[in-house]
């Protein structure tokens, strides 16, 4: 019994030298571990196409057998901007502006002023089947607001296209939003 007692001793002793040598073996580890995790996250944010500024340079609805409609007039202006955090706020506005036309519309989908579009919110994005869903915090469009709205989407180097097509009053609509990746302005602060 003694003589176990005495082993149990020495083990410990021999132990904590053993757990000094590994010290920083451990340390070294734990610092690669959280390096990785650190990594992990920026893969997962280098997996998001969507992150960064869209200017939006299309946007037409084609009825079938008929020629587009351009709501927003031929060079609308707006803006998609997505975060790597999730959020995401979109800004659109016919150019130019047709700011004479009633700013109210009964349809829960129109914009209120018809001319201008905004909404944001937060987003998911499933980059596999080309999908993201903006769920609606706050928008001009009272239909939308607090839903989710998903968009079919493709990107092609700097160039975004969101897709549709539906169907209003037994007559297909492809809807098509063509925007172009906003290169990081350089700062001109000092």
């Amino acid at each position: 019994m003694l003589r176990a007692s005495a082993d149990v001793g020495a083990a410990s002793h021999g132990g904590t030298n053993l757990a000094s040598a590994c010290r920083p073996l451990f340390l070294n580890c734990a610092l690669l571990l959280f390096a990785f995790m650190q990594a992990g996250s920026a893969a997962e944010t280098g997996k998001n196409p969507l992150i960064g500024t869209w200017l939006l340079v299309k946007y037409a609805d084609t009825p079938e057998n008929s020629e587009p409609i351009f709501a927003f007039g031929r060079d609308p202006l707006g803006y998609f901007t997505f975060t790597a955090r999730g959020h995401v706020a979109f800004s659109i506005m016919r150019n130019p502006p047709d700011i004479q036309n009633s700013t109210s519309d009964p349809d829960p989908d129109a914009c209120i002023p018809g001319w201008y579009c905004a909404y944001f919110g937060t987003y998911t994005v499933d980059t596999k089947h080309g999908v993201w869903v903006t769920h609606v915090l706050s928008a001009n469009i009272p239909g939308i607001l607090n839903t989710d709205q998903p968009r079919h989407f493709t990107i092609d180097g700097n160039t975004l296209v969101v897709s549709e097509t539906h169907l209003k009053a037994n007559t297909r609509i492809k809807t098509e939003r063509i925007f172009v990746r906003e290169a990081a302005p350089s700062s001109s602060n000092p």
